[in-house]
């Protein structure tokens, strides 16, 4: 059979498990969305999900349930440092997973598995334990993610990146937002595929209006900055960009209008108000206003993992976007996203014109290898 079958060749009861530690939402964060995106690309493909439920059983006696989980953390060679309380915490969560997946086994043989942070990076070994597959699709590498600290042995980024890489070797097939991420985990040996964000279809046609709208809207010298500050790469980035306009740019005929969820977090950071306009969480209507007239998008994060879900977004848009080199990962060489290295490239190309980006394609070949690889898994 060959790998890319139509899926109408598969005659299996096509059903899996999810985990993610977001709900699926199109219209929100990062991390919403790209679970909403997996969401409708199983749909899409006639593949039926449930989502994993942490109380689906009762454990009575914590103390048996502790020796338990700390009898698997040995089994696994999970290494840890903690002190008792923290360790005996992580005891019992392994067990109540490893519980939990074995009341799922006599229905669910596959795990798609989106939470690969904290405590959460015990589901691939409690999933193994009970015979359960599994699919990795980390929103990230936490591990290498500045400020995030190993909840086994207490370990700061990027100096417990090998128990991350522990987890995913779990995994029987990985999917990455990036493909840095891809290139970095193949090179540890884990079989890694690329599944790149792609907005859902009605995410998308929102999107498309944009683009249309900005065919005969009248542009402003606007630049908007634009982010997820709850993220704190990005609150930090954004903030570094509005220090930098407001020293060097509030004097050139620009006007800077900072957005996004949770950017009202960013008001009592201001250096001053001169062209500078903070509008925080705003809504659709108010977006799509922005979007229909800024000249472009401005987007600066200091180095991180994973990949910014709004760019591929901005470019359905027809929005043109300026970012740092630390922010671009997958986004390099494409007509309307221009990247910087320093400051000086920046504040001249804050002042050019860009060109309307092309509109990206649907990342259907990846798609259809994840759907492969579900089915394969089902099927062996």
């Amino acid at each position: 059979m060959s790998y890319f079958a139509p899926i109408s060749h598969f005659n299996l009861k096509t059903k899996v498990l999810r985990h993610s530690h977001f709900s699926p939402d199109a219209w929100g964060d990062g991390g919403s969305k790209r679970t909403a995106q997996i969401s409708e690309i199983l749909a899409r493909y006639v593949v039926e999900e449930e989502f994993y439920e942490p109380d689906i059983t009762e454990i009575f006696q914590k103390k048996y349930a502790v020796l338990e989980g700390l009898k698997l953390l040995n089994q696994h060679k999970i290494q840890s440092s903690l002190n008792k309380t923290a360790l005996t915490q992580l005891g019992f969560n392994y067990y109540k997973r490893q519980k939990t997946m074995e009341f799922y086994k006599a229905t669910q043989h596959l795990l798609l598995w989106e939470s690969s942070r904290q405590q959460n990076y015990l589901m691939s070994y409690a999933a193994k334990d009970m015979g359960i597959k599994v699919i990795g699709l980390p929103h990230n590498l936490e591990s290498l993610v500045a400020g995030q600290k190993s909840d086994f042995t207490g370990k700061m980024a990027p100096y417990w990146f090998e128990e991350e890489l522990q987890s995913l070797r779990q995994c029987d097939s990985i999917f990455t937002i990036s493909r840095e991420e891809q290139y970095l985990l193949k090179l540890f040996g884990l079989k890694a595929e690329f599944l790149p964000y792609y907005p859902t279809l009605e995410v998308t046609e929102f999107l498309l209006k944009i683009r249309q709208r900005r065919e005969t809207e009248k542009k402003e010298k606007i630049v908007l900055l634009l982010g997820t500050a709850g993220n704190k790469p990005t609150f930090d980035g954004m903030l570094n960009r509005i220090n930098f306009f407001h020293k060097h740019l509030k004097n050139k005929g620009l006007k800077l209008i900072v957005a996004g969820y949770l950017t009202e977090n960013l008001a009592t950071h201001l250096p001053g108000k001169d062209q500078i306009f903070l509008e925080g969480t705003v809504s659709n209507e108010k977006l799509s206003e922005l979007m229909s007239t800024c000249s472009f998008c401005w987007i600066h994060q200091n180095i991180s993992t994973g990949s910014l879900t709004k760019i591929p977004e901005l470019m359905i848009a027809g929005v043109p976007v300026l970012l740092n080199s630390d922010a671009a990962r997958n986004f390099h060489n494409l007509p309307g996203i221009r990247v910087y290295e320093h400051d000086e490239d920046c504040a001249d190309l804050l002042l050019s014109e860009l060109p309307i980006p092309e509109m990206p394609e649907r990342p259907i070949v990846h798609e259809k290898i994840l759907i492969a690889d579900i089915k394969r898994l089902l099927r062996d």
